[in-house]
């Protein structure tokens, strides 16, 4: 591990869109809920990101309806440091997969957009068993990206989540709608394996 890295045991799960207060914030805040007591820490932050200012109205608002938490919030700025500080990072377009990459290129088999990690999820009944004694989600993330290579890629409308930022009602909910597909695949995967783990851990 180089200086300055956060140690494998804690690092978490990191979403990226641009600017941090739509899509990203969105994910990040549904991941909390929908996979909660896990030890990972799940966050979020932008590639042009709107630095300081909170969750977009209507995507809080959404929030607001399902449940989630929409407090403390702050737009911020991916930076290398971040992504080494994160296990899995999830962006929502593949062309933001390319932004985050090129930041930190030595972090690129961590980095997946949503839907293609998505994808490699719905696969993860080929996935080696995890080490109970280990911390998941780095096994996860390693058999993920060993397992990119054997999912046919979908196209990219198929896989990237629009950005709703100052646009209809009905865009924000494509959106919405979008994240919730894919956050539900990635939750009954992810979902499993730490409730496994912890079940082995503690028996």
């Amino acid at each position: 591990m180089m200086l300055g890295e956060t140690p494998p045991q804690t690092r978490g799960i990191l979403f990226v869109c641009t600017g941090n207060i739509c899509r990203s914030p969105y994910a990040e805040r549904r991941l909390r809920q929908l996979l909660p007591d896990t030890g990972v820490p799940i966050s979020s932050a932008g590639t042009g990101a709107m630095v300081g200012s909170g969750i977009e109205s209507e995507t809080s608002e959404q929030l607001r309806r399902l449940g989630a938490d929409v407090t403390a919030f702050a737009a911020r700025s991916v930076t290398p440091q971040l992504l080494d500080g994160s296990q899995l990072v999830l962006t929502m377009t593949r062309a933001h997969r390319g932004e985050v990459a090129r930041l930190h290129p030595s972090a690129m088999r961590r980095i997946f957009a949503l839907g293609d990690f998505a994808d490699l999820c719905r696969s993860s009944h080929t996935w080696r068993p995890i080490v109970p004694t280990h911390p998941w989600l780095p096994q996860v993330v390693t058999e993920a990206s060993a397992a990119r290579g054997t999912v046919a890629p979908q196209e990219a409308v198929d896989v990237d989540v629009v950005d709703p930022y100052g646009r209809s009602t009905r865009t924000h909910t494509e959106a919405f709608d979008r994240i919730e597909e894919f956050l539900a695949v990635v939750v009954a995967a992810l979902g499993s394996v730490a409730g496994s783990s912890r079940a082995q851990t503690l028996g």
